[in-house]
């Protein structure tokens, strides 16, 4: 179906510029499931977006090079017959809503493809059921969490039947098990569709992988055989002790009662009692739409509660809501909510008032990275490491991380625990909401579930 030709793509029409290329063609065909592995940042995203036409049909940059599916190029007229055909996935699924409610948008793609009453009804019923689309109907979509988000796009992508899925980091953003109902979906569909995927939980889809395509970190694309991925993704995990440090006492959030509901009926938060110390390193782990972010939300004061109490306690001095804003840091689910500026170099000059990292640290996060590039191009994962290091630099007491692992390998995992656990030693509060399971075992002090309304410690 696709005929990869040896080809050469740049952002930037420089010599120095990024660049991702292939030297040797490669041929894609119906009914495979192809994993698309390498180091954050390498060009995965960009490959896929390759793929779709979106480069160069609506992207800037230069693409030279010939890439064909079904015989023919991506772009021009080809571009609008292959809408239906080949549909992408986002890592970041809010880039793709277009109506307010939940049926509305998911009804959309079906309606614009002519479909009739009658199969709309037929293919909806189908994947009302395979994606457990029920809880969201009746929501406004600017109100769902991401993990919610991803589930509503992948199912009206999945309901036009597409001969090809690219798919950027489809389980980034779920539960533990609403990924396995995703990877067990695309078993079922195995054979039927050309899926072409990234993401990072490999051993857990390595059973469904026909082959693997590996883009290293100097942007060259590589076909690889499945017995040797391991060896080539570098996403070894290299496990540490945590670290143990004495709670600073005189730092303190303290949740009291803490109750809250959107529509005042149905409560999605039940009288939460937490109160977590200095240097302490706290994980929330919970179902999609169970609630963690607006958690968050209230945290940080963007939220009043319908009852109960948020303070920070500093040596006796209690700050309250209306203040928690100047001592409390939020990474955001969505990193692009953090960007303001063109180029990453104001980014960070905005951000780092206050402190300033290391040249080292800086590398570490970043390898080989243009300030004056916009933020907004780039990968989804350096977006996550930008949008982390511009809150932890602003000097806060509390910071708080959603999903702080997403679309990231195991050398850009590291990098986030080492920086967390050098922020614990400075004393400050750490909580995070993830799914990744083997990532608060290795940083987490304790483990909260939220589920129902109810926050209880795990562990």
């Amino acid at each position: 179906m696709f005929e990869l030709n040896p080809f050469t793509f740049s952002y930037r029409d420089t010599d120095s510029s990024k660049k991702l290329f292939l030297k040797t063609k490669i041929v894609l065909a119906q009914g495979e499931i192809v994993a698309i592995v390498g180091p954050s940042g390498a060009g995965k995203s960009t490959l896929l977006k390759i793929l779709k036409g979106i480069i160069p049909e609506h992207s800037t940059g230069k693409l030279d090079g010939e890439i064909l599916y079904n015989g023919k190029n991506l772009t021009g007229i080809n571009f609008d017959l292959n809408l239906r055909l080949i549909l992408y996935l986002f890592q970041n699924p809010f880039s793709q809503l277009l109506h307010p409610t939940t049926e509305e948008e998911f009804l959309f793609s079906l309606e614009n493809f002519n479909y009739s009453v009658e199969e709309i009804k037929k293919r909806g019923e189908k994947l009302e059921k395979v994606f457990n689309l029920p809880p969201l109907w009746g929501k406004k979509t600017k109100d769902l969490s991401n993990g919610e988000c991803q589930k509503l796009v992948l199912a009206s992508l999945m309901a036009v039947d597409p001969e090809v899925l690219l798919l950027d980091e489809p389980t980034a953003f779920l539960d533990p098990l609403a990924r396995i109902e995703f990877y067990n979906f695309l078993g079922s569909i195995k054979g039927q569709h050309l899926v072409i995927i990234v993401d990072h939980h490999l051993e857990e889809i390595r059973h469904l992988v026909t082959r693997y395509l590996f883009v290293d970190s100097n942007g060259e694309i590589k076909e690889v055989i499945k017995e040797e991925h391991q060896a080539l993704k570098s996403l070894e995990k290299k496990g540490r002790d945590k670290e143990s440090i004495t709670s600073n006492i005189n730092l303190s959030l303290n949740v009291k009662n803490l109750s809250f509901s959107y529509d005042k009926k149905n409560p999605l938060l039940k009288e939460i009692n937490l109160r977590i110390y200095g240097g302490e390193v706290i994980a929330i782990k919970g179902s999609n739409g169970a609630g963690k972010s607006t958690l968050f939300k209230l945290l940080s004061g963007m939220l009043r509660p319908s009852q109960g109490i948020v303070e920070l306690e500093i040596n006796k001095k209690i700050i309250k809501h209306s203040k928690l804003f100047e001592v409390v840091g939020f990474v955001f689910q969505n990193p692009e909510a953090h960007f303001f500026f063109d180029t990453i170099e104001q980014e960070l000059k905005q951000s780092f008032k206050k402190n300033r990292p290391t040249e080292d640290t800086l590398k570490s996060f970043f390898n080989n990275i243009d300030l004056s590039t916009s933020p907004f191009l780039l990968s989804e994962g350096e977006k996550r490491r930008l949008s982390i290091l511009m809150t932890v630099f602003l000097g806060k007491k509390v910071i708080l991380f959603d999903e702080p692992t997403f679309g990231q390998d195991e050398k850009s995992r590291m990098v986030i625990a080492n920086l967390i656990r050098e922020l614990k030693t400075q004393g400050i509060i750490q909580i995070m909401i993830s799914h990744d399971d083997s990532f608060i075992e290795e940083v987490a002090d304790r483990v909260y579930h939220l589920e129902q309304g109810n926050l209880n410690v795990v562990s």
